[in-house]
């Protein structure tokens, strides 16, 4: 028992050992949360509170659950096979598998990702003759993916569109989930809204699993969206013994669904609930704890937390005042070789707030050689050679998946041309069966010709092949010989020399994967592998170990930590973005993630910006307002803006001034960019302020345009021309 409780300390202790009841505890940055959540499930099963199949632990990465599992195990001296350790998708997959005849599915049902679902939606467009360019498909996704997280089916959603484009999104949403349905498929938001769905409709159901588990435990709650909120609620039995762990402070992802009041609400949702926080960091330097911390302390919806830590003090923050994104890479990656002995690589991440920002970064690395990698480009299981083995397997092992039968059917090339495939469709429709259930009886379809006749029937038996041996082969050595059934690597070698070798080494590493899986698991078939995979996320397939550059997004960053940490591109309008600058709690998420990144780093933190970026033109850029709301003795500003203009300028007695960064942007235009002033605006023309609100770069300004009306622009980015 000691053992379990000798490495924490007294609040984390406290949270191991309250069992009973509601439980939230406020997990700072660098706080040891995931040493809370598997002590706690030690605790648990070793005071034999529980058995193993009694705990619920849900997180949202493989990786997560994963380290969770395997911390478990080496605290209790043994794995425990039957506990539920997974991300959210993940157990819904698998509590759908055990009820899937309450849908009429068969339990080895495909899931699709976001690729198939797109590509599902583009069919659905094209049956209804509704424009691709007037409704882009993944903007549909995202409306469908929405109703769904608010638990609304295609029929509630229909019932309330009103106006032309909600009708027809409605029209669109009816067809695709007839066609989910056709197809035995659901997509990553049917997991849990289907799960919810099921569970609120069916008390016999949902009284079985909450009898089941006793303990819930949930990561990462600031995270969770409406309808993961709804499950958590869903399972919770009487015994109300949930335990969530969270930091409001690292919510970030209210653009994908995230609700921050599902964190700040746990007491009223859960009365009696009883609240830790835990506040000492066992990560950062003091410096970047401080920096991160008075930063973060400009937000207004936060329960609030006094992080500290026992590390030393550690080196100031460093700020790049960079001439463009060039030289802005060029610098760091300079200032990341110079230090490369202290920091290894493997150590060193940069992060940004959106992916084209990484092209110049890029560039400099390959100039160099310098070894890096790019977490959350093109993920690893979405490059097309593995979708397409995907797609196969896919159908091997549900043949009803139309989405993946229309991918392959014609690859590797057989033959089978556009117009072919869309008779067969039409002919699988007309008789209300799939796809390849119309392929397997394709001699009968009298649309077609005997040349596509035939090469479909090669193709069906090609499958059916497969499929009788996914049976008697391991996941494994099934991939292997279908890839050499199909002759792929001569097909991509073919293809194009160049490329082709790494698309071969990529397919020879999904069969590597396919081999570690069949290893490591208990039910290797090829239904479990492929829902395994479905549900990896990028993030799960980083790699620590090599001694290879990061570069990424800052929400791609959540949940890592490294020595020494780069923050690039520091300016309004990039950062925070400017579609949030306008909104209190969007600007808010956006300082989220500026603490998210600069706690992400255990030694250095270095931030950078530059003069010009070429998203503005030749307009200068504003820095951003988180560099203004660091503490001035914890930075140190390195301007090596060189031949661009400074931006430097004189206060109301003449003399430069400085704040924290090194900088301080005085607007001497507020005085008369005031209500009533006639303006000029190099688009809209001639205007007359209505409204002017904020100061300095935060100035935004209501202008009545004649002959456009009223707009809203923020005046350091207008270069607006007073005229009287």
């Amino acid at each position: 028992m000691q053992h379990i409780l000798d490495l924490l300390n007294p609040a984390q202790r406290e949270a191991v050992t309250t069992t009973e009841g509601p439980l939230l505890v406020i997990a700072g940055a660098g706080s040891g949360k995931t040493r809370v959540l598997t002590s706690r499930v030690a605790y648990i099963l070793f005071k034999g509170l529980a058995e193993p199949g009694q705990l619920l632990a849900v997180t949202f990465t493989n990786k997560a659950a994963n380290e969770m599992k395997e911390r478990i195990a080496a605290l209790l001296g043994v794995k425990m096979h039957r506990l539920a350790v997974s991300t959210f998708h993940s157990f819904c997959a698998r509590l759908l598998r055990q009820e899937a005849h309450e849908f009429n599915y068969p339990s080895n049902f495909t899931i699709f990702d976001e690729d198939d679902a797109i590509a599902l939606i583009k069919t659905c467009l094209d049956e209804l003759n509704i424009s691709r360019n007037q409704f882009p498909p993944p903007s549909l996704k995202r409306k469908i993916s929405a109703a769904k997280n608010r638990q609304e089916d295609a029929d509630g959603y229909a019932e309330k569109a009103s106006g032309y484009f909600e009708t027809r999104t409605a029209q669109v949403y009816t067809l695709y989930d007839r066609r989910l349905r056709e197809c035995r498929a659901f997509d990553f938001d049917d997991l849990i809204f289907k799960t919810v769905r099921l569970l609120e409709s069916r008390p016999d159901i949902r009284d079985r699993y909450r009898e089941r588990f006793r303990y819930i435990l949930v990561d990462e709650y600031q995270d969770t969206n409406h309808s993961q909120y709804l499950l958590l609620r869903l399972l919770t039995g009487d015994h109300r013994n949930i335990c969530v762990v969270g930091d409001e402070d690292q919510s970030i992802y209210g653009w994908r669904g995230a609700d921050i009041s599902n964190i700040l609400d746990f007491e009223k949702d859960f009365p009696g609930a009883r609240i830790i926080k835990l506040e000492q960091n066992y990560r950062s330097t003091e410096v970047i704890l401080k920096a991160a911390s008075a930063v973060i302390a400009n937000n207004v919806t936060r329960k609030g937390k006094t992080l500290w830590t026992e590390i030393a003090r550690g080196d100031p923050l460093r700020l790049f005042l960079t001439g463009n994104a060039s030289r802005e890479a060029e610098l760091i990656i300079g200032d990341i070789e110079q230090n490369r002995n202290d920091y290894p690589l493997k150590e060193t991440v940069i992060l940004y707030r959106t992916n084209a920002q990484s092209r110049p970064f890029e560039e400099h690395l390959r100039r160099r050689n310098i070894p890096y990698q790019i977490i959350g480009g093109v993920s690893f299981y979405q490059r097309k050679e593995i979708k397409d083995l995907l797609a196969y397997l896919k159908l091997i092992a549900n043949p009803n998946d139309d989405v993946s039968l229309r991918r392959i059917i014609n690859y590797p090339r057989r033959g089978v041309g556009q117009t072919s495939i869309e008779k067969l469709a039409a002919w699988a429709r007309e008789r209300g069966i799939s796809m390849f259930g119309a392929a397997s009886e394709i001699d009968n379809c009298p649309e077609l010709g005997s040349r596509p006749r035939k090469l479909i029937a090669g193709f069906v038996e090609l499958i059916n092949h497969f499929r009788e041996a996914k049976d008697r082969l391991d996941t494994a050595e099934l991939t292997r010989q279908l890839v050499d059934k199909l002759k792929l690597t001569e097909r991509l070698i073919e293809e194009d020399p160049l490329i082709g070798q790494s698309r071969v080494e990529n397919i020879e590493e999904f069969i590597s994967g396919a081999t570690e899986f069949v290893l490591s698991s208990e039910q290797s078939s090829l239904d479990n592998f492929l829902a395994e995979i479905t549900l990896y996320t990028d993030i799960d397939r980083y790699n620590e170990i090599e001694d290879k550059l990061t570069l990424m997004t800052l929400h791609a960053a959540k949940g890592l930590e490294f020595d020494s940490v780069y923050i690039s591109g520091l300016e309004e309008g990039l950062f925070p973005l400017a579609r949030t600058i306008d909104s209190p709690l969007e600007l808010e998420e956006e300082r989220r993630l500026f603490y998210v990144g600069a706690t992400r780093a255990r030694k250095r933190l270095q931030l950078s910006m530059a003069a010009y970026r070429g998203r503005f033109g030749d307009m200068e850029s504003v820095p951003s307002r988180f560099l203004r709301e660091l503490p001035p003795a914890l930075v140190e500003t390195s301007d090596l803006r060189n031949e661009y203009q400074r931006w430097d300028r004189p206060d109301r007695s003449g003399e430069k001034t400085s704040d924290a960064a090194g900088l301080r942007y005085e607007f001497e235009e507020e005085e008369i960019m005031q209500a009533g002033r006639i303006v000029a605006h190099p688009t809209f023309g001639r205007g007359r302020i209505i409204k002017a609100e904020g100061h300095g770069e935060s100035l935004q300004l209501e202008i009545y345009f004649t002959g456009i009306g009223s707009k809203k622009i923020m005046a350091r980015y207008a270069k607006l021309k007073i005229i009287g």
